[in-house]
């Protein structure tokens, strides 16, 4: 025990830094909801189709007048979830491409997933997948998830080769990690 107490120490720390999680989330207008880093407020619309579109600072999220009040939380929800991935389709692979040249990586494809407890995973095919929450997080952490999974395809574990490479093309790849390791509580709902 004496052998680990500074990380023991360290470990307690880090899970008492650890911001409670949030409230659960409702579905219904003046919510906010993080894209980018930045907050929207949720307008729920009532109209003849569905949809969402982010506009002047709200995410309108539009449901059928048929839908019954009790479900459209339930629907509300798997709208944004759909909306979130598009964007993440489009945007992802983006700093995927501006990135890989930087670490010498030569990624497969990028997709886009829903792993419950990941924000990224890479295989030995060269296959990253990103998870379409973190597209919610300021571009910073965003490109931290993605090099790290970049820097996965040069270096398979988490050695000191590894860290070195994330060390050398974002120098403050520690800062970043604190952070979404503080925040990305809050992108899970």
């Amino acid at each position: 025990m004496h052998k680990k107490a500074a990380w023991i120490v360290e470990r307690q720390r880090r899970v008492a830094d650890v911001p409670p999680r949030p409230t659960p989330r409702e579905f219904v207008s003046g919510e906010t909801f993080l894209y980018l880093g930045r907050q929207h407020r949720l307008h729920v619309r009532v109209g003849a189709e569905h949809g969402v579109k982010l506009a002047a600072g709200y995410l309108e999220v539009t449901v059928p007048r048929a839908t019954p009040a009790a479900a459209r939380p339930a629907l509300l929800r798997t709208l944004l979830i759909d909306w979130y991935g598009v964007h993440a389709t489009e945007r992802l692979p983006e700093r995927v491409a501006d990135w890989a040249p930087k670490l010498g990586a030569h990624p497969n494809t990028v997709l886009i997933r829903e792993p419950q407890r990941r924000w990224g995973s890479c295989d030995a095919t060269g296959n990253i997948r990103l998870n379409w929450r973190i597209i919610q997080a300021p571009r910073k952490l965003v490109d931290y998830v993605v090099v790290h999974e970049l820097a996965h395809l040069v270096h398979s574990d988490h050695g000191r080769a590894f860290w070195a490479l994330l060390g050398r093309v974002m120098p403050d790849y520690e800062e970043r990690r604190e952070a979404l390791r503080r925040g990305g509580e809050g992108m899970v709902w």
